[in-house]
């Protein structure tokens, strides 16, 4: 059983960790600040603001930075600040096993998927796949990503909304754990000890700017490294693909993902409904 985070509550300190590419100082600041605007207490981690070549400070700060975040007490949520590059590195340095006792909410995505992974599967910690402070919440957060996170993160809720898009699955309710993120860290981890596991759940995928055959590239490394393991049901999305379009990449992934072993195969554009709670990503 996956442990569940409390919900974040007005006052309360959440922490923000740097554990991928370098943050821009200005940008970052405007993000904490809309935090702040919310009703939480700030807390920027050790070597918040660290720069090592490519990544945001040394492997073993970053993941002791993080690791301090979930020891503290006061700390009750913790925020990436961006993504980019380094998250799988820290793996290595991190006790999971002593994490597990301090459930706590962590959001991010993109390169913090291979965390979320780490968390999930070997912590046992319920996690929440979302916008981090930088680039989410620098600028003028979308009213659905603002409302999902008030729902979730904070009055612990349930939430039901639209969003438009090319589906690979029927308009259906599916109840399931959720697991996945980006593409291409959720291909990363194959073959390693923090491996994604997808089989009963709900598979989703997320990429961007990447070229239709590097899309195919993953998702055949994919099957082929998750043969005969049946989801629930996969959805792959995207904000932006560059620079052949959305057609030609869902072609892509339609030929790619419905070899996957799961029920639903046909595809939709219309606006899908869905509803999340504290559970759904576990």
């Amino acid at each position: 059983m996956k442990k569940r985070p409390r919900p974040l509550r007005p006052g309360d300190v959440v922490a923000v960790v740097a554990p991928s590419s370098p943050v821009v100082r200005g940008r970052l600041k405007r993000g904490l600040r809309s935090l702040e605007r919310m009703g939480l207490r700030v807390l920027e981690a050790p070597h918040l603001y660290d720069r090592w070549g490519f990544l945001a400070g040394a492997d073993k700060d970053r993941a002791a930075a993080l690791q301090e975040m979930f020891l503290q007490k006061e700390v009750k949520g913790i925020f990436c600040a961006r993504g980019g590059y380094g998250a799988g590195r820290l793996l290595p340095y991190l006790d999971l096993d002593l994490i597990r006792q301090y459930p706590k909410v962590f959001l991010g995505s993109s390169d913090v998927t291979a965390l979320h992974l780490a968390l999930t599967q070997h912590a046992g910690i319920i996690t929440f796949h979302g916008p981090m402070v930088e680039p989410g919440f620098s600028q003028r957060v979308r009213p659905l990503t603002l409302r999902s996170f008030q729902t979730l993160l904070v009055n612990r809720g349930s939430f039901e909304g639209t969003i438009s898009g090319r589906f690979l699955s029927r308009r259906t309710m599916i109840v399931g754990e959720l697991t996945g993120g980006n593409l291409s860290l959720v291909t990363f981890s194959l073959g390693t000890p923090f491996a994604i596991e997808t089989k009963g759940r709900v598979l989703f995928l997320e990429e961007v700017n990447e070229e239709p055959y590097r899309i195919d590239r993953m998702l055949t490394q994919l099957r082929l490294a998750l043969p005969g393991k049946r989801t629930a049901s996969r959805e792959l999305s995207s904000d932006r693909w560059w620079p052949a379009g959305p057609a030609r990449t869902g072609r892509v992934s339609r030929s790619r993902m419905s070899s996957l072993d799961s029920p639903r195969r046909s595809t939709s554009r219309a606006l899908q409904p869905f509803r999340a709670d504290m559970a759904a990503r576990m």
